[in-house]
């Protein structure tokens, strides 16, 4: 094993995070997240049944999100975990594009660990969202743009590529739209413009713009369709700006989008790739300005894009959109890796930047991230660059594997699916099952194959079709996990509980980690 890791580095260091993306995909899956993946799911599901239609509901359009993970669905069966492979296929094709252009003499390690246990990035490796499979297309876009000079054609059809198939994913992708610009404007300074690669770009920008647009003329009268589509789905909720005033924006665009970065754990992913972006940027030659380009683009598209054309209002600071970022930093980090030993100023700069998200925790009262971020600190005091290596793999490696636990006792998704299962099996007894609105919704990914959940399972939100019923007895399964996840939730539950006690007598009551099941029959009025 170290014969082969000093004979072939590269493919170690790729073998080996490539493996560790696997085990966390196989023993990491903490259920579905009674969410958007639902819809991905079932979609897939219906395209490669030849039931999908594509509609006026903006996700319909995303066939990069469930066309491939229905592929896996159709062949190793409906399940949610198994059809989650195609994000750890992404990933794993995303480590291979950073591994392939990362340049000779900078640590391999440092790459694979900053690219493969950023907590987020790990926690949607294990579900169907479009943000996973784009993290690959990402990648494909300056991954591309590096051999424009090599190999124009090529880059510029890659680079195409990735932005068509991310786009026709999630609409996200569109933070890259300045990329090839920025790029153009690079290379003319630098006098060394490849007219073949930027005229590539501009015919396949063209060709595949074109059929995009002719899809939605010809089957809905209208090249526009899908822009239409997106506006329409905007609609003012508690994760809108535009609707709650000027003091509202001027938060969101300005301190807010850091808050969220410090608190989902990026800004020592964006603070260490600074000295890579300043390597890239004075270097002449690629990789390097591709990536600090990409960079530049998603923040700046994550901290300013609105989420419709009718009006402005920012997207929603969801720290699942920045999962794209964590392959981009990564390799900017490796680019830059122990530049600062050379330089106590850039020592001090990073440090001030590090201590600054620390003093945000602090504020915040969150001790985990106050000592994650205070032990990254301990970097800049080794000066063994093994000894460095392995530290900083302890600090990265055990809070990802910690988050397996950490979402197992929050969840406790097995027995939560097991419990449900059994008060569905119970043959003699077949009374309405009240259940959380987020579980009815999730029903038919949940048990697929069951069709007597969709009668059997009531939602809590519909509490008048339920009295309008008068049920003489009704099953009450409430599962916690709504407390983390879906905490407006709770009003239903309280109206819920509230009916139940004027007219309804408990009769039996149990607790299974999670779950919370009772059963009330009518009181003698």
């Amino acid at each position: 094993m170290t014969q082969f890791i000093q004979n072939h580095p590269k493919r170690s260091a790729f073998l080996s995070g490539s493996v560790f993306l696997f085990f966390y995909w196989l023993l990491g899956f903490d259920g579905i997240t009674f969410s958007d993946d639902v819809y991905y799911l079932l979609a897939g599901k219906s395209f490669w049944e030849g039931t999908m239609e594509v509609n006026a509901y903006h996700f319909s359009s995303r066939w990069g999100a469930y066309v491939p993970s229905g592929f896996i669905g159709f062949i190793l069966g409906f399940d949610p975990h198994r059809i989650s492979l195609i994000s750890l296929l992404s990933y794993v094709g995303s480590l291979y594009l950073l591994m392939k252009i990362l340049p000779k003499g900078i640590n391999l390690w440092i790459l694979v660990l900053w690219a493969s246990t950023q907590v987020y990035l790990l926690h949607f490796l294990t579900k169907v969202y479009p943000d996973s499979l784009l993290v690959f297309w990402t990648c494909l876009v300056p991954f591309s743009a590096s051999f424009r000079k090599e190999k124009p054609f090529a880059a510029s059809l890659g680079l195409i590529l990735g932005l068509f198939m991310g786009f026709i994913t999630k609409e996200t992708i569109v933070f890259l739209a300045p990329f090839p610009i920025l790029l153009f404007l690079r290379d003319r300074k630098n006098q060394k413009i490849n007219y073949s690669f930027y005229l590539g770009v501009l015919v396949w920008g063209l060709f595949f713009g074109l059929a995009y647009l002719a899809y939605f003329w010809i089957k809905f009268g209208d090249p526009f369709f899908r822009v239409s589509s997106i506006n329409a789905g905007h609609y003012i909720s508690e994760f809108t700006y535009a609707d709650k005033g000027t003091w509202a924006m001027i938060r969101r665009l300005t301190y807010l989008p850091i808050l969220t970065w410090v608190e989902r754990s990026y800004w020592i992913w964006i603070v260490l790739a600074l000295p890579g972006i300043w390597k890239a940027w004075k270097a002449k030659h690629s990789p390097g300005i591709e990536f600090a380009f990409t960079a530049f683009c998603l923040i700046l598209g994550f901290w300013f894009m609105s989420s419709t054309l009718k009006i402005y209002n920012p997207i929603y600071l969801n720290p699942r959109h920045l999962i794209i970022l964590v392959p981009i930093l990564a390799f900017l980090i490796a680019l830059g890796w122990g530049s600062w030993e050379k330089s106590p100023k850039i020592k001090l700069t990073l440090a001030s930047l590090i201590a600054f998200g620390v003093f945000i925790s602090f504020a915040q009262q969150d001790l985990k991230m106050v000592l994650f971020q205070t032990a990254f600190l301990g970097i800049f005091l080794i000066k063994n660059q093994q000894l460095q290596t392995i530290f900083l793999g302890g600090l990265l490696i055990i809070p990802a594997l910690a988050s397996i636990f950490y979402q197992e006792k929050i969840k406790s998704y097995s027995d939560f699916i097991e419990t449900l299962s059994n008060e569905l099996k119970t043959t003699e007894n077949q009374s309405i099952i009240v259940v959380n609105n987020f579980v009815k919704f999730s029903e038919e990914v949940l048990f697929p194959e069951d069709q007597k959940v969709k009668t059997q399972l009531f939602p809590m939100e519909k509490l008048d079709s339920l009295k309008s019923l008068k049920p003489e007895e009704i099953r009450v399964f409430v599962y916690d996990y709504y407390l983390h996840a879906y905490p407006q939730e709770q009003e239903d539950v309280e109206a819920v509980e509230t009916w139940l006690k004027a007219n309804y007598l408990l009769q039996k009551e149990t607790r299974e980690s999670k779950v919370w099941i009772r059963t009330f029959t009518q009181s003698a009025k």
